[in-house]
């Protein structure tokens, strides 16, 4: 996500966080309201800013548009795995408050993690040493969410509640039993439960865990698991200490089939460089591995053999050899460049800035307090005193380009101003503590990896999200195109490409629950719910260019046809009595009646009684709603007395007259398709006093003054016309009860 700030002027402070005081940390992250209308465009930067921007702009010049940043700016979070106790701990690097605490792994399985990693969503993946049942690892992740209020088990405003609620700035947690609370941790030692009963979990999944922001477990081949390093996609990479890797798609959280490789070394650190090259450490050689060509190598100790990091401006990798004071720098190819003192006998986790910084956890050995810096020129500035901090394992580069640090002995974390302290070599300031955070008794941070996702966010292929959610106005609404780059600024470059996906529910805290699915530009889909959540993805190609997102529009569902439909009670030659839904198209709920009429026409006279006429669609709403069986038209029509007279020629009389006409979707071996019925029914008939009995079919029975038709049905064109009683005459006709349906286009076809 972007984010612009500036380093605040230097300060030392301790903070030790309790999880019952904990304030809700705020952070850059915009907050987006659901936006309301069912046919939304999104073309200009007022209109892009209604949703939330990871890692994309609208700058000028390129306005009312939006590209990928330059670089992308991380998540404002250090993550640290608590390894002794079995947990990862996520602070704030604003403010060091301490917002959540989790389980790294069920109750029965291996913990004991060591390693963290964050994806593009602000999620965090961290691995598990002691899992190797099976000869299989395991990792978890952790969402994240940003805002809400808390409340209680009633819903009721709290601080000290178990539950956020919504709205939310941001949010990847997932709302398992769908009650519209987030169970989740609140802060140190908050830690929900996680019982894995009767084993459920054991093999992967989170169905036993109360905490809902811990959203993937995952059992990976690489036992013994260390390596975590996330790719430009977005999918993880995993390696353990039986050399084993294996990729896990970032969108399922479940292993990638046919991706284990095993060259026979690695399975420690890791990383993934902006060319997509996995680089895992320390077991019999450095792996160099390239997925998309097969390339690899194993890389023997002169080019290191503990900590990786990576240089965001050059994409050369710096790695730590654990003895010796020393610290190699290696090409993107593999090839050792140098290799530089770093001020200390041992080292284990290293980390480069963007200002050229190379930082040195001098690590548990001893145990150091201290954190080295050089140039990557190889000039060593000094080494950064860590006042209460014993045993550094692990540096990270935050979203403020301060430097944070785990201290495994000494149960803490600290933040590093490079600005402040003494200058040292080079004319650079060495550094100094500013903050340090108590991470409670027992946390043994282990940490030595991307903790904070500076390496994924500054030097990752860029990938960015533009993500805005719309209400509907009410639940069970159809959702049913979303449109873009229909405008000449919109572009896909050459291995560019904007990936557009949608979720819905009827409520907007459910939105988290449900997964994204992609949709194709302009085609018709159908999804229900009153929210829609739609979310673009830009990626740049291997050259850096961007895609150019012009404009975008979200759409109600609107069927292929529409259903028509009229009743009319009397017809004597063009004057309308009881006619419902005048306008037959599109049909509608219309219902019309008459106590008695009496027309003339010539040498007719109409006399009737108890006229009505009555029109349904069903659903009400189906021009916005997906076919489905039993959706169409009906058409009904009913006089219960008639009589008519032709001056002294003849005299018909009728007792009750009905029609009903219909056009409904009707499930078939090729799916939906229209089914048209009619019927009617002329009772007590009588010609000049005669009676005359009616069947059901149609009967013409001809007379001195035209002819009689009787239970008539016309079926063309998708139209189906039900006719009670029709009087034909050379001058004028009259006809009571007629219903109709129609179809318009094709409104069974989804």
């Amino acid at each position: 996500m972007r984010t612009r700030t500036r380093r605040p002027t230097p300060r030392l402070a301790v903070v030790a966080i309790t999880a019952l005081t904990l304030p809700l940390i705020t952070t850059p992250i915009a907050a987006a309201a659901p936006v309301p209308g069912v046919d939304v465009l999104y073309t200009l930067d007022g209109d892009f800013d209604q949703g939330v921007l990871q890692d994309v702009n609208h700058d000028a010049p390129n306005s009312d548009q939006l590209q990928l940043d330059r670089t992308s700016t991380f998540f404002p979070f250090v993550n640290v795995a608590a390894s002794a106790r079995g947990t990862m701990v996520r602070i704030d690097v604003d403010t060091g408050a301490i917002v959540g605490e989790w389980l790294s792994a069920p109750d029965g399985r291996g913990r004991n993690p060591s390693r963290t990693t964050v994806d593009k969503l602000g999620n965090t993946w961290l691995s598990n040493r002691n899992e190797g049942a099976g000869g299989k690892g395991s990792v978890t992740r952790v969402g994240v969410i940003v805002g809400g209020t808390r409340v209680n088990a009633s819903g009721a405003p709290d601080a000290a509640g178990d539950y956020l609620v919504g709205p939310f700035a941001y949010n990847t947690c997932q709302d398992r039993d769908q009650d519209g609370r987030y169970a989740t941790s609140r802060g140190l030692g908050d830690i929900r439960p996680w019982t894995n009963a009767g084993g459920a979990d054991d093999n992967g999944g989170v169905t036993t865990a109360a905490d809902e922001c811990l959203i993937n477990y995952t059992r990976v081949t690489g036992a013994n698991t260390r390596t975590v390093a996330v790719d430009g996609a977005n999918n993880l990479w995993t390696g353990g200490m039986d050399l084993d890797h294996e990729k896990v798609d970032g969108g399922t959280g479940a292993p990638v089939p046919g991706t284990q490789v095993n060259f026979g070394c690695g399975g420690y650190g890791g990383l993934i460089d902006q060319a997509g090259t996995l680089w895992s450490a320390r077991n019999f050689g450095l792996l160099r591995y390239e997925p998309g060509t097969g390339a690899n190598a194993c890389l023997d100790g002169t080019h290191g053999d503990y900590g990786l990091g990576l240089d965001p401006i050059t994409g050369e990798i710096w790695h730590t050899n654990v003895g010796g004071n020393r610290v190699a720098k290696l090409a993107p190819d593999g090839t050792l460049i140098d290799a530089y003192p770093h001020g200390n006998s041992a080292a284990q986790g290293v980390a480069v800035d963007r200002d050229g910084n190379v930082w040195v956890a001098h690590s548990l050995i001893g145990p150091a307090t201290t954190v080295g810096r050089l140039r990557t020129d190889g000039t060593y500035v000094g080494n950064v005193t860590l006042s209460g901090g014993s045993g550094p394992t692990g540096v990270a580069v935050d979203s403020n380009g301060k430097v944070w640090v785990t201290n495994i002995n000494s149960n803490n974390a600290m933040r590093i101003d490079p600005d402040a302290g003494p200058v040292g070599g080079g004319g650079f300031p060495v550094g100094a503590v500013d903050l340090t955070v108590d991470l409670g008794a027992g946390a043994g941070p282990y940490n030595y990896s991307d903790m904070t996702g500076s390496v994924l966010g500054e030097i990752t292929a860029p990938v960015g999200t533009w993500s805005v959610v719309q209400d509907g106005g009410a639940a069970g609404h159809a959702w049913g195109t979303v449109t873009w780059n229909t405008e000449p600024q919109g572009s896909v470059p050459a291995g560019t490409s904007i990936t557009v996906e949608a979720r819905t529910s009827d409520s907007e805290a459910g939105l988290a629950n449900e997964a994204f699915a992609e949709v194709a530009n302009g085609v018709q889909f159908a999804k229900i719910g009153r929210y829609i959540e739609v979310r673009a993805t830009l990626r740049a190609n291997a050259a850096g260019d961007s895609p150019v997102l012009s404009d975008l529009r979200i759409k109600s569902y609107q069927r292929l046809g529409s259903f028509s439909c009229q009743a009319t009670a009397l017809n004597v030659a063009g004057i309308i009595v009881a006619r419902a839904n005048p306008p037959d198209v599109p049909c509608v709920d219309d219902e019309q009646t008459v106590a008695t009429a009496t027309l003339n026409a010539g040498i007719l006279r109409v006399t009737t009684n108890a006229l009505h006429a009555q029109t349904e669609q069903h659903p009400d709403n189906a021009p916005v709603t997906p076919p489905a069986p039993g959706d169409g038209s009906n058409a009904n029509a009913r006089v219960d007395h008639t009589r008519i007279t032709a001056a002294l020629l003849v005299t018909i009389e009728l007792g009750v007259v009905s029609s009903a006409a219909s056009a409904t979707c009707v499930a078939g071996p090729d799916g939906l398709q229209p089914v048209f019925h009619g019927t009617s029914s002329v009772a007590g008939l009588r010609i000049n006093g005669v009676p005359i009995a009616v069947g059901s079919g149609p009967v013409t029975i001809p007379l001195v003054i035209g002819e009689l038709r009787l239970n008539s049905q016309v079926v063309s064109g998708g139209t189906i016309v039900q006719q009670a009683v029709v009087l034909d005459t050379l001058l004028t006709d009259v006809v009571i009860a007629e219903s109709k349906a129609n179809l318009e286009g094709t409104p069974c076809v989804t």
